[in-house]
């Protein structure tokens, strides 16, 4: 396994946009292990983006480049440019949206394709593009078991890897007896991410005479129509934190993570927040949320929607801060024991550096289909398509 070219590298290709997948893929860089190729990671662009932008860590700067993407500019220009940027060296790209994909139908580049398949929305882009795609690595046994279904004579080149966060050592929790307890959100202010039903549960606690504190983290689309929502809660802290290290420093702050989310894959959050001894309640879904979770071991999950399920699960909490805390304890030895970035992502270069070995061409290269709509050709200049749609 000792391609080490230095004409060889892994390109990581994500929208930039603050989030799980950006901390996910940046984790597979910073702890790649002594054994990986050169890694790259491309940010795209793209225009009229309101998401809050990668942040991106220092020990990997160097190695970022940015690319735009207009949505009114001819895909043959733009996916013909990205397909360019791509095509400096040889090795993989590592792909988590679409727009790679599109750009692979139309294109070849020098690098075989590892998609991440995160969650359901990628499942779809497996099923679109599955011709482009030479590898896929599922998060969770759920997801990969999806893919084998759907691909049965591809089953050879579909694995189950879970990803891995940093683990802290040395963690000192600080039991919480008496206080009221500090309830946490971490994630995109979204409704998808039922950010509004945070005030609801809220609401069913104060009913109850249970008191409690809560810190929002994150920002997105509706930080503003929330903040409005909380306005007279005198129990609630907004924080956008600038670093990981400080949302960790909040999660081993608090005690429980209130997380009522309507579609997930494999949450980062809650791998993070576990890590530091928050307890998650969080919605039943099915994915990596069910193999983190077990009931009433390292957590509690909830039915969608079902607000009077959270809140009475903090009610329990709240009166049984022994179990409380025996739940921390096993929440954070569930992810230490199964979830070390040191250990897995050093699992993925070995996947990618094994898809090297292998002798046939990538697979897009015997793919050549049209992309795009009428004004996405390839002999119209780009500013023509670029006027066309502006007028349109």
């Amino acid at each position: 396994m000792q391609i080490m070219r230095t004409d060889v590298s892994v390109a990581h290709v994500i929208v930039n946009n603050l989030g799980g997948i950006t901390s996910l893929v940046q984790n597979l860089i910073l702890y790649k292990g002594d054994d990986a190729l050169p890694q790259k990671l491309l940010l795209l662009d793209i225009a009229g983006n309101t998401n809050t932008a990668a942040i991106i860590d220092k020990d990997i700067r160097s190695e970022v480049t940015y690319f735009s993407l207009h949505p009114s500019d001819n895909w043959y220009y733009t996916y013909g440019k990205l397909a360019a940027a791509l095509s400096k060296t040889e090795g993989v790209l590592v792909s988590n949206d679409q727009y790679d994909l599109i750009m692979l139908q139309a294109f070849n580049i020098r690098r075989k394709v590892v998609q991440l398949v995160h969650d359901s929305y990628n499942v779809e882009l497996s099923i679109r593009f599955h011709e482009c795609i030479d590898l896929f690595i599922a998060h969770s046994r759920y997801i990969y078991e999806l893919l084998v279904q759907r691909f049965p004579e591809r089953s050879d080149h579909i694995v189950h890897l879970p990803y891995g966060i940093p683990i802290a050592k040395n963690v000192q929790k600080k039991f919480n007896q008496h206080e009221p307890l500090k309830l946490l959100f971490l994630g995109r202010h979204d409704k998808a991410k039922g950010v509004y039903d945070l005030f609801e549960i809220n609401r069913l606690l104060q009913e109850e005479k249970i008191p409690v504190e809560w810190i929002i983290l994150g920002r997105g689309p509706e930080t503003g129509t929330l903040k409005e929502q909380w306005k007279r809660a005198t129990n609630v802290t907004f924080c956008t934190p600038a670093t990981t290290a400080e949302v960790l420093e909040k999660a081993l702050n608090s005690d429980v993570l209130v997380f009522p989310t309507k579609f997930e894959g494999f949450p980062v959050a809650l791998l993070e927040t576990m890590s530091m001894g928050c307890v998650p309640v969080v919605t039943d879904l099915p994915g990596g949320i069910r193999e983190l979770v077990e009931d009433g071991v390292t957590g509690y999950k909830c039915s969608m929607d079902e607000n009077e399920l959270f809140a009475g699960k903090i009610s329990l909490l709240h009166h049984d801060r022994v179990h409380l805390r025996e739940l921390q304890i096993n929440a954070m030895q569930k992810v230490a024991a199964n979830y070390n970035a040191e250990i897995q992502m050093p699992a993925y270069q070995e996947a990618f550096l094994r898809l090297l070995e292998e002798k046939e061409p990538p697979h897009h290269h015997r793919v050549n289909l049209k992309i795009g709509s009428r004004l996405d050709q390839k002999w119209i200049p780009n500013f023509v398509t670029s006027v066309l749609r502006s007028l349109t």
